[in-house]
């Protein structure tokens, strides 16, 4: 018996007997229905002789329907489940002994309904309401016989008949419906398991560090994970079944891994390594394609720094070595041309060329000087101070130099607290100045240098140097820091090679960005105080 004012089951159980006894309520209705309406036609016509009397089949149908009305206030709060379930096999067998009673007993025709009744029974309530339903029915069918006169009482033979047939419905119906519940819960149990596979499946696609973006055979977009989301620049929402978005088109169809240039929604120029691979059935029919790859970005920056460091360790090992032994005869022929020149009856055309020689004697050393300041830079002395104050006095010595007085200064210097050696910084600085006015002066215009600082959300203070000038070609982009590269004609080829030199060693990055006719913009980042400190 359930307990008072609870449900008797829960979950898929009860939820299932509930849909099963709101179809059959549904169904019992559908069905007085149609026999109330069959009722009042022939009785409107006058052809009531089957029936013994159409006000007892009024009753019966009201009784149906107030008993329908009383399951169906059940249903609605979802208790006495089991109850009401008995209570409809029940009713089911008393509707059926009703009508059979009043149509003719062993005559009648309607002595099919025992067997819906024993049907629903097996419905409900699977093996045990299809042998509940049965007793039912033979108990009402055995009440029914007494009652029915001489003229309709049914034979042994007939008794037999309908008797088997009631219990063979019992059995078959008793049969299938255990049948259907074990492929039910099969059927469940499978459920559950895609689901958990389904769901390891989406945690494992969400979780992945590298992007995964799939398409069907069509080229629609149909998978795109957190990962790919953030390396692209867009959400999924955005080019969920879209026909081939223009990134797809760097991944370009290959045999292994391969990498690429992307240019993701932000503009972000991103180095991706990817593995591209069509998707298949089991019987190797296409379904379309899947993309796994990562940002190797800042890895490439990584390794080119790495590559970069160790060709200056070796090239400064030797230029150290050389510009030392440079410097020892160089002085040694400059003292000499000082006396030779200092001495009595040189000739005026002697004396210019003795001072030609002592002027390129003199550049020479500054090179020697500067290759040496290159070869062996000091390590930085760090000071905490404020990189806007550093710039302003950059600029300041910048404006008396004879390029800084060819340009405009356009200065946006916001506060940007940093750690850092001031020196070198302001050499870096002054360095990036007067690349950018040397540029504007190849073009032989007026032009703009706009120096910019300030501080990123990760503590890192940054600032950068642009320009108006002539820009830079995308083959040499790769190559300014290279030492004695230059694109000047009186260039040495080592002023941003040594600004390179500094912002490695304070862990910082410098990135370049140039188009054609468009100018160049040089952008130092030098790295948070507890970034550096945590290695």
């Amino acid at each position: 018996m359930d307990a008072p004012g609870a449900p008797v089951l829960a979950g898929d159980v009860g939820a299932s007997l509930r849909r099963k006894l709101s179809w059959l309520t549904f169904f019992r209705l559908v069905t007085m229905t149609v026999l109330l309406g069959g009722t009042a036609f022939v009785t409107w016509r006058g052809a009531s002789e089957l029936l013994v009397g159409a006000a007892p089949l009024y009753a019966l149908v009201a009784v149906v329907f107030g008993a329908s009305l009383v399951f169906a206030l059940l249903l609605r709060s979802g208790r006495w489940m089991r109850a009401s379930a008995y209570a409809q096999i029940a009713l089911d067998v008393g509707v059926a002994t009703a009508v059979v009673g009043m149509t003719g007993y062993a005559d009648s025709v309607f002595v099919f309904l025992f067997s819906l009744a024993i049907v629903d029974g097996s419905i409900l309530l699977f093996r045990r309401g299809a042998l509940v339903a049965l007793a039912l029915t033979v108990a009402a069918y055995g009440v029914l016989i007494p009652l029915a006169g001489a003229a309709g009482r049914p034979t042994v033979l007939m008794v037999f008949a309908h008797c088997s047939a009631f219990a063979a419905t019992a059995a078959l119906g008793g049969y299938l419906s255990e049948q259907l519940r074990r492929t039910g819960e099969r059927l469940e149990a499978r459920e559950g398991d895609l689901a958990a596979i389904t769901a390891l499946h989406e945690a494992i696609v969400r979780s992945v560090a590298s992007g995964i973006v799939t398409t069907d055979a069509e080229g629609r977009v149909t998978l795109l994970n957190p990962a790919a989301e953030q390396i692209l620049g867009v959400p999924a929402a955005q080019v969920l079944g879209r026909r081939s978005p223009p990134w797809l088109e760097t991944f370009q169809a290959s045999t292994g891994r391969d990498e690429g240039v992307l240019v993701n929604a932000a503009g972000k120029r991103l180095r991706i390594g990817y593995t591209l691979f069509p998707l298949v059935d089991a019987v190797r029919r296409r379904l379309g394609t899947a993309v796994i790859f990562q940002d190797l970005t800042h890895l490439r920056e990584m390794e080119e720094a790495v590559k970069r460091g160790e060709r200056l360790a070796d090239l400064g090992r030797l230029a150290a070595g050389l510009a030392h032994e440079m410097r020892n005869p160089l002085a040694s022929m400059m003292g000499s041309v000082e006396l030779i020149r200092g001495s009595a009856g040189l000739a005026p055309q002697e004396d210019r060329l003795m001072e030609i020689v002592l002027r390129e004697a003199g550049r020479l050393d500054q090179l020697v000087a500067r290759f040496l300041e290159f070869a062996r830079p000091a390590p930085p002395r760090r000071e905490q101070i404020d990189l806007s104050e550093i710039l302003r006095e950059t600029v300041q010595v910048f404006a008396n130099h004879p390029a800084g007085a060819r340009v405009s200064l356009i200065q946006e210097l916001d506060p940007a607290p940093a750690s850092c050696d001031p020196d070198q910084v302001r050499q870096i600085a002054w360095n990036l100045l007067v690349n950018a006015a040397e540029a504007i002066a190849e073009v032989g215009r007026p032009g703009t240098v706009r120096l910019a600082c300030g501080s990123e959300p990760d503590g890192a203070a940054t600032f950068s140097v642009s320009d108006d000038g002539p820009g830079i070609a995308p083959e040499n982009l790769a190559r300014l820091c290279t030492p004695f590269f230059t694109t000047k004609g009186n260039g040495t080829g080592l002023g941003l090679a040594t600004v390179q030199r500094i912002v490695d060693a304070h862990q910082g990055r410098l990135d370049m960005e140039s188009r054609p006719g468009s100018g160049a913009s040089f952008r130092v980042t030098l790295p948070a105080a507890e970034r550096i400190a945590n290695g």
